[in-house]
């Protein structure tokens, strides 16, 4: 599989600080947004700002557990999941964007250390994905760079028809 974000960094120089960066430019991203902003949901038939956070922290949570098995284990199998039973079950629009963003920013800090330890025949590590095949380590965190750049302009979309710059 090539890289499933084409947006996402080839080089491991580049892609492990933008992983790391990202949470920070989502914090940015949201910083002058009140609460009711972010809770609302002004376009029509998307999820609101908050439950974007709320999934971006989620999906991440599997892709760094996805990541540390990868790295640990010999081609673990990895399980797809359905994002849409996670964002209706899981009570995304109670939760709280700080401590969303505080999650996604401690995981990312954390498997960021690990990322810069690894020698360079480390990111060709395998895993298989129940619904993708065979993924490397590298893809893998590719993903998760290019999932934040995927829901980005979700937001900026919201806060545009929000009034906001």
């Amino acid at each position: 599989m090539a890289n499933p974000y084409p947006d996402a960094p080839e080089s491991i120089a580049d892609l492990v600080p933008r992983y790391e960066r990202q949470a920070d430019e989502l914090a940015a991203l949201i910083g002058d947004m009140s609460p009711a902003q972010i809770a609302a949901r002004p376009v029509q038939g998307r999820w609101s700002t908050l439950e974007v956070l709320s999934h971006l922290a989620d999906s991440d949570e599997v892709l760094a557990d996805r990541i540390k098995r990868t790295i640990a284990m010999d081609k673990p199998l990895l399980i797809g999941f359905d994002e849409s039973r996670f964002a209706e079950r899981l009570g995304y629009m109670q939760r709280d964007a700080a401590d969303e963003l505080a999650a996604l920013a401690m995981s990312r800090r954390r498997i960021a250390r690990i990322l810069r330890s690894l020698t360079p025949d480390s990111w060709a590590r395998e895993a298989v994905h129940n619904e993708r095949g065979l993924v490397t380590l590298k893809q893998l965190v590719q993903m998760a760079v290019g999932h934040v750049n995927h829901h980005a302009p979700f937001i900026r979309e919201k806060r545009a028809a929000l009034g906001l710059k």
